[in-house]
């Protein structure tokens, strides 16, 4: 597991840092207008990944760690045929969709005839996005987790690579052809991505070719169990978040911004600050992504104290990170939007989102865990009920707001998400929260790296670097003493440090 952990936190790592260091390079080619553009046609595109995939992902991890956890090599091959043929029948399907429907989307609901072509191009890649989510479930139950973080460096040198020429060649016809080429670069790094991930998964396959264990006659029945409740839910959840995506631009123009201003904030929220914030969460992502197979297993084996132990150690780990997170972003606001984006803007809504990052985080974790314990319908609920309130809200704060409208709406529906999923992993296993060495410790912890940060900076005086070096030398010490404290006011035990290694050994 801890192999396994910390490859999937340095491969996380490393692509969210590719990738906001690849919006910035596409920031500067295409704008921030550019941008917005993009991210509109991706909201639809979200929603079309959705039905390729309805749940395959989920569905593949479960049933494939189940059969390991029987031993059944046999079950491992059968589990992983039905899933490819669900992926297949849903892939086709959501690709021919979207092919026939991107003029009367474009023309009728995003009002914007530049988005035919991106969205026609972007259908070719549905069914290849949703193969390789079967596989990587497959992958994440075996511990696999070298294959697809292969894949992923594959997936995204092929996406760069392709879009960085593409870029170069049609940008300066204008930004549909910005847009185009954007797309193409991931159409193609999806379908590329799709055939080395199945050599890899073939090659894996090898390993179950014994005769072992006993098929399951109710695979398919288990496969459509967990995929379709999902996949029915998250077809809701999905079409109210694009259609708060769509109504942000549309809000944002009767607030009194010009068309391309609209466009332009959505970009600035959607394709700049959220990949900051959210940037040092891969170190989670790699918790949560392990944390289903994890728990799947010890309630088949019964083991509700093992449960119990690891969800009150996960939230406390994921509490003191996140709070050290949101200090960090908090105070170096100004120096990050600068150093990434060269963008004031986007430097204050840092400011602005950074409180929100412990309640994101712990959500996020929180939902893995259920997903773990069999309850992901009820946290598909809770989304559909957050996105829901979020439409509403959007229509109505919007126009009257501007942007920061729709940051008090992101802060109220987090709020209310992260409550309601708390609550239900609560009511599932009992945890003891000491709210002390949680989260006051943590709070007083950063305050205190954040001061003695500064007092070093301003003695040491400026480190030459320009405004980047300025930001990666503050974030290091800040981080560095944040950590020394914890320690220091046993925010971090002994006990903790132990507990971490025997569950990664």
């Amino acid at each position: 597991m801890f192999y396994n952990l910390i490859l999937m936190t340095a491969t996380t790592l490393l692509m969210r840092f590719v990738g906001v260091a690849f919006n910035v390079y596409l920031t500067n080619r295409i704008g921030a207008f550019g941008i917005g553009l993009f991210s509109l046609v991706m909201s639809v595109g979200a929603f079309a990944v959705t039905f390729a995939t309805s749940g395959v992902n989920l569905a593949a991890t479960r049933l494939t760690a189940e059969a390991i956890g029987r031993s059944s090599d046999i079950a491992v091959r059968q589990a992983m045929r039905r899933c490819i043929v669900y992926s297949l029948c849903f892939g086709f399907v959501g690709s021919v969709g979207l092919l026939l429907l991107a003029e009367p989307i474009s023309l009728g609901i995003l009002n914007d005839a530049r988005c035919i072509r991106p969205l026609r191009l972007f259908s070719l890649s549905l069914p290849c996005i949703s193969l390789s989510s079967a596989m990587s479930g497959y992958f994440t139950a075996q511990r696999r987790v070298i294959k697809s973080a292969a894949a992923q460096f594959f997936e995204q040198f092929v996406r760069i690579t392709v879009t960085v020429h593409t870029v170069g060649l049609l940008a300066p016809k204008g930004v549909e052809y910005a847009c185009i080429a954007v797309i193409l670069g991931s159409a193609v790094a999806e379908i590329t991505s799709f055939v080395f991930s199945f050599i890899l998964y073939r090659i894996d396959l090898h390993k179950h070719v014994s005769h072992s264990g006993e098929a399951d006659k109710y695979v398919t029945r288990k496969l459509l169990g967990i995929s379709l409740p999902i996949a029915l839910t998250t077809y809701v959840r999905s079409g109210l978040v694009t259609v708060e995506h769509l109504l942000i631009p549309r809000g944002l123009k009767r607030s009194g911004s010009s068309p391309e201003a609209a466009l332009a904030s959505y970009g600035v929220l959607h394709g700049m600050v959220f990949p900051i914030i959210l940037f040092p969460q891969a170190v989670l992502s790699a918790f949560a992504g392990l944390l289903v197979p994890e728990i799947s297993e010890c309630v088949a084996r019964g083991e509700e104290g093992r449960i119990e132990h690891i969800a009150s150690r996960v939230m406390q780990s994921t509490l003191a990170f996140a709070v050290g997170t949101a200090g960090i972003m908090l105070c170096y606001s100004s120096l990050l939007g600068r150093a990434i984006y060269n963008n004031d803007g986007a430097s204050a809504l840092i400011r602005v989102l950074a409180p929100l990052i412990p309640m994101m985080y712990l959500d996020h974790v929180v939902d893995g865990m259920l997903k773990g314990l069999g309850e992901q319908l009820y946290s598909m609920r809770v989304n559909i009920v957050d996105a829901f309130l979020s439409v509403i809200l959007v229509y109505f704060l919007v126009p009257g707001f501007g942007i920061y409208g729709y940051v008090v709406i992101v802060y109220l529906m987090e709020f209310i998400n992260a409550s309601l999923s708390i609550a239900r992993l609560m009511s599932r296993i009992s945890i003891k929260i000491e709210l002390g060495k949680w989260v006051v410790k943590p709070l007083i912890c950063i305050v205190g790296a954040t001061s003695v940060t500064a007092i070093v900076t301003s003695l040491v005086g400026p480190s030459g670097l320009g405004t980047a070096g300025d930001a990666a030398t503050a974030v290091g010490i800040c981080a560095l003493t944040y950590f020394v404290l914890l320690r220091l006011t046993g925010g971090v035990s002994g006990e903790d440090l132990r507990w971490f290694k025997r569950a990664i050994q």
